[in-house]
């Protein structure tokens, strides 16, 4: 059987698109990888579709009636973040009813990847974040998990601190040997401020890109603030101390949001913008209600 594997988040990497391909090559099936559904793709017996942004989306759909176009007969699947939240799009618009959550098929397959996931779910409960709707709350930990490859490998796990200790023990000790590593999602602030002590003592002993964390509620500037203090007095400084700040979120104003990336510039960090977008957008420059166009823009060089 020919299978088709599209990313259609191309050229962003596609975590499940890669091991999708890996299933299938190791049931012995030949695949074409492809970031569009091009006359190749056509060809194959079978397409699975995978998107990781919302507005991703219309490029999957015209990528699914391409194929559709070359080849009636094919069959398709579709998966990914983007489908989980917002399958009645993918509905509406090509007939086929994607596939939601974690494909279990494909979580374990072991291959060559630029990043892993140790845990999924998160129990937060972020009213902005789809992570509740793709994972869930509750925090699975993964006995074993591929090691990440490449020059910049990631750790992706939504909240690694909400993870048992023997959990963390054990990431820590299979990952030690990784260099460059990006602990992507970064360390939950509410949770390292209580023992600092103990997860940086365990997380130094891993070669870390940097230090991360996220500032997306008032309640957390605090924390942040000493999280920051605890880092510069352990020898980290700003550059290594990376802070996700969301910005533009329902209700904030300009000004709010450039107060919140100068505090974190003054308190020795690096802000790192996150443009706040509905999890229903169907486009990437999303423009906050009631705010200048191209205002959003002109903060991430701030």
């Amino acid at each position: 059987m020919k299978i088709a594997v599209i990313n259609s988040s191309y050229p962003t990497y596609n975590l499940g698109a890669a091991k999708i391909q890996a299933y299938w090559e190791q049931a012995g099936h030949k695949v074409y990888s492809a970031p569009r559904g091009d006359m190749f793709a056509a060809e194959c017996d079978k397409a699975f579709l995978s998107a990781i942004f919302t507005w991703n989306l219309p490029k999957l759909v015209q990528d699914i009636n391409n194929l559709r176009n070359m080849n009636p007969e094919i069959e398709i699947e579709v998966g990914g973040p983007a489908p989980t939240g917002m399958p009645q799009y993918i509905i509406d618009n090509t007939g086929i009813t994607p596939f939601k959550g974690i494909d279990p098929r494909f979580e374990h397959v072991e291959g060559n990847y630029r990043c892993t996931f140790t845990s999924r779910g998160c129990p937060r409960n972020c009213g902005f974040c789809l992570v509740p709707t793709l994972e869930g709350r509750r925090i699975v930990e993964y006995d074993s998990f591929v090691i990440p490859q490449g020059s910049n490998p990631f750790v992706c796990d939504n909240n690694i601190l909400s993870t048992s200790w023997q959990h963390q023990e054990m990431v820590v000790e299979k990952l030690r040997q990784v260099r460059n590593l990006d602990i992507n999602s970064g360390f939950d602030d509410r949770i390292f401020s209580h023992n600092p002590n103990k997860y940086f003592d365990l997380y130094s002993q891993l070669k870390l890109e940097g230090w991360r964390f996220a500032y997306d509620k008032p309640e957390q500037r605090e924390e942040i603030k000493f999280c920051a203090n605890f880092l510069h007095d352990k020898g980290i400084d700003y550059r290594h101390i990376t802070v996700f700040c969301l910005i533009g979120d329902d209700g904030q104003t300009y000004e709010e949001c450039q107060e919140k990336l100068q505090y974190l510039i003054d308190i020795g960090t690096s802000p790192y913008p996150q443009r706040y977008r509905p999890l229903n957008s169907l486009t990437r420059r999303y423009s906050p209600l009631g705010w200048e166009p191209g205002a959003l823009e002109t903060l991430f060089q701030y």
